[in-house]
């Protein structure tokens, strides 16, 4: 230095302006970064719709029982869960929202949105779906993009627009359906790649370790094994019903290929004028939740033969029916019923009753259950087909409810 102070001088000042433009660059390109991303935490609303709703805060406080129509603010981190009896709505800040059905768990990874009004971050919205049903709206927003991302077991799943999804995870596989408007992209939670991007009325599911079913129509079948391909011992159980007029004389159940259609066919002799049901039932216990608007009944069934005119006396014994228990939205059991008959000779009523050509294939369709039952169902519970009354032989084929 001392040799070559001038030296040393120019070293100095170009450091010092080096410095000095470094600060006078970075300073207000950090103060930008910082206004254009930062986020700040945000909390969401949740509400007891039915039954008590258990709130696990993410610190500092225990259980949390929300009684029907109790509703608490939450924060990033927090557990919702509805029991059998129970439902529950989530409102987040941007008015997107979640409705959990009974039997739902939900954690709340991530809500967050632009510090700034400036800020070009999305709303960020993270929910882990832990189990059962749930029923997502996603809000448009003006003031920023949305980012509403929900996690299973099994899938993660990506709602890119605003719209109307349904989501259900099970311990086996998850269950993705967009409806009205929305759009999602969807990927097994084992990220290999693959995805498949899911437009309105379509839905597909992920198996644990698997990657997404392709793409397919929202409607869905909720019957096991309806055409019988893997015979009675998937999904249905099947015995008799003598009812309690003392007879002892039982229907029987075979698997039969008719006219080239797989079926089973329900027949019984030797009743002597005594009852008896000849029934196939499988248990569904299923939730309609919203935003479904079709529920239909949909069968092939052909009928031989009928020893009581019509439905019988008290329109009660056709030789096929098929009964749709429910839950309706009081929390009421009611059933849907229709017989199929070909004959009335003593003009027998026929309430519920379908006549249909004798000993030739019939396509059964319904109505759209959710339009025209009296109260909507909530909750389907069983179907059950079955021939009744005194001597019969039915056959049936290709069973479905279908729900869309």
């Amino acid at each position: 230095m001392d040799e070559n102070p001038r030296r040393v001088a120019w070293i100095v000042l170009l450091t010092a302006f080096f410095v000095f433009c470094l600060i006078v660059t970075t300073v207000p390109l950090g103060v930008r970064y910082h206004v254009l991303h930062a986020e700040e935490k945000r909390e969401a609303s949740v509400e007891s719709l039915a039954g008590t709703v258990i709130v696990e805060p993410p610190v500092g406080r225990g259980f949390v029982p929300l009684e029907s129509g109790e509703d608490m603010q939450v924060a990033e981190g927090s557990v919702v869960r509805v029991d059998e009896t129970s439902e529950a709505m989530i409102t987040f800040f941007d008015q997107s929202f979640v409705r959990l059905f009974p039997g739902t768990t939900v954690r709340l990874e991530l809500m967050r949105s632009p510090r700034y009004e400036a800020g070009r971050s999305p709303n960020g919205i993270h929910v882990g779906l832990s189990g059962g049903q749930i029923h997502v709206g996603t809000a448009l927003s003006s003031e920023a993009p949305l980012d509403f991302g929900v996690a299973t077991l099994h899938a993660e799943a990506s709602l890119v627009a605003d719209g109307s999804y349904a989501l259900e995870a099970t311990n086996r596989r998850s269950g993705i359906t967009v409806y009205a408007r929305g759009r999602a992209r969807v990927s097994g939670a084992e990220d290999n790649g693959d995805s498949v991007e899911l437009m309105p009325r379509q839905r597909t599911e992920v198996a644990f370790g698997q990657s997404p079913n392709p793409p397919v129509d929202a409607a869905r079948n909720l019957v096991v094994n309806g055409d019988f391909s893997e015979g009675l011992e998937k999904g249905w159980h099947a015995f008799n019903d003598q009812g309690t007029d003392g007879g002892d004389v039982d229907g029987t159940f075979s698997l039969v290929v008719d006219e080239g259609r797989r079926a089973v066919e329900l027949s019984r002799t030797g009743g002597h004028g005594n009852h008896c049901e000849t029934v196939l039932e499988q248990t569904i216990d299923r939730t309609i939740a919203e935003p479904v608007s079709s529920l239909v009944v949909r069968a092939n069934v052909k009928v031989r033969y009928q020893s009581l005119s019509g439905g019988g006396y008290l329109s009660s014994e056709y030789p096929l029916m098929i009964r749709l228990t429910y839950r309706d939205v009081y929390d009421s059991e009611a059933e849907w019923v229709r017989g199929f008959y070909y004959q009335n000779v003593e003009e027998n009523p026929t309430t519920f009753g379908v006549q249909v050509p004798h000993d030739r294939w019939y396509l059964f369709q319904s109505e759209n259950l959710l339009e025209t039952l009296p109260i909507r169902p909530y909750r389907i519970i069983r179907l059950r087909v079955y021939a009744s009354g005194w001597d019969y032989e039915s056959l049936v084929s290709d069973i479905n409810l279908i729900v869309e």
